[in-house]
């Protein structure tokens, strides 16, 4: 009976033996690779990057996570998704992760993901649905009309955002003086060439486009340059755009119901406008209205900034060729009222004198529905809604 029960135990050690040793062996030799490329002010590669290192605490030696900024080798980010066959519509979203001969976008994909791939790789046992994984990860942009980049690709800019903060720019009440006077002061010299007017209203209009979309490349850049400094958190970040968006948001509102309360308001300073009113009226020429709108633009930025700055810093979580195009876009819609006031005055449905009027009389409302704007993105913005 002892014997039987030796020679039992004595097998149990040896297949317990052979258990453990074959596991060791499993993971036995370098670890496992992960890349992962992230950007920045990203909240969401934040997001991923904290379950990376509940990973690295789980597995311990058996992986080893490479991290890498895109945007420090922006060519080398390229190079490995021609590698790995990523879509060329998917190539400037961040975060991704490339394990083996397969790789996630996103955060919410990648977290879903990548536990099986390590295990996958690992022990080589069963497959697990990687391809549909995948699969999922490129068409996500797809799943949202709304976004430019949707939250599975990792990116935080979406259309809702930054049409949101361009309309705040656009119905800016200092945005509208500047276009009404110049084009009052072009009119009243040459008030029956329309065409002159249109031109020089066209010229001004295109250098704040101009001289703006330089002022947005800057902060960009800048926001970039701060987020490497400093290390803050791609999340934090986030908040802090949208409490600024917030803040603006209230100024604005403090602008509809007490306007020039506290002793400013949210447009050009009291004591710039007789300078900036003298540098519009001495406009007689296109080329003379271009040179304007570009002095003018600097009159502009204190008023119409606030806007632009939360803009920026959302978009500096992107590669700065990604980024472009939004800033287009967003500029578009700035420039706007612009042109409506253009073609208003042009075709003669309205004169610029009742546009005038007009604005006069609707300038609280108009800060109203600034108020209201970047109230709700910054509430938004803060509690993860956007």
């Amino acid at each position: 009976m002892n014997k039987n029960f030796l020679m039992i135990f004595f097998v149990l050690i040896f297949f317990s033996f052979s258990v453990f040793s074959s596991e060791q062996a499993l993971f036995k030799g370098k670890p496992v690779e992960l890349l992962f490329y992230y950007s920045s002010g990203c909240p969401h590669c934040a997001n991923l990057n904290e379950h990376l290192i509940k990973l690295e605490g789980i597995y311990a030696e058996k992986i080893n996570i490479i991290r890498k900024n895109a945007s420090d080798d922006f060519q080398e980010f390229i190079s490995v998704q021609e590698k790995f066959g990523v879509p060329l519509n998917n190539q400037s979203s961040v975060p991704k992760v490339f394990i083996g001969d397969f790789y996630c976008i996103g955060d919410t994909p990648c977290i879903e993901c990548l536990e099986p791939r390590i295990l996958f790789e690992l022990k080589q046992l069963q497959e697990t649905d990687l391809n549909e994984c995948n699969e999922n990860d490129l068409n996500s942009e797809s799943n949202d009309l709304n976004s430019v980049v949707s939250e599975n690709t990792g990116s935080e800019v979406n259309l809702f955002q930054l049409i949101g903060l361009a309309l705040v720019d656009a119905v800016n009440p200092c945005e509208l003086a500047v276009l009404v006077i110049l084009m009052a002061a072009i009119l009243s010299r040459y008030p029956n060439q329309r065409k002159k007017a249109l031109k020089a209203g066209i010229a001004f209009s295109s250098a704040i486009f101009l001289m703006y979309f330089i002022f947005g490349i800057l902060i960009i850049v800048g926001f970039k340059t701060l987020l490497g400094v400093t290390q803050l958190n791609g999340t934090w970040f986030y908040y802090l755009l949208g409490g600024i968006a917030l803040l603006l948001g209230l100024l604005n509102l403090k602008d509809a119901v007490w306007y020039g309360g506290g002793g400013f308001v949210m447009e050009v300073p009291q004591s710039w406008r007789p300078r900036m009113k003298a540098i519009i009226e001495g406009t007689t020429s296109t080329a003379g209205a271009f040179i304007t709108g570009l002095i003018v633009s600097f009159f502009l930025t204190p008023c119409t900034s606030g806007p632009y700055f939360v803009a920026g810093g959302i978009l500096s979580g992107l590669d700065l060729i990604s980024a472009i195009p939004l800033l287009l876009i967003y500029l578009c819609f700035f420039i706007s009222p612009m042109i409506a006031i253009l073609a208003i005055t042009y075709l003669g449905f309205m004169a610029i004198d009742d546009v005038s009027s007009w604005r006069e009389k609707n300038i609280k409302k108009l800060h109203w529905i600034a108020g209201l704007l970047l109230l709700g993105l910054g509430l938004a913005m803060i509690f993860g809604l956007i």
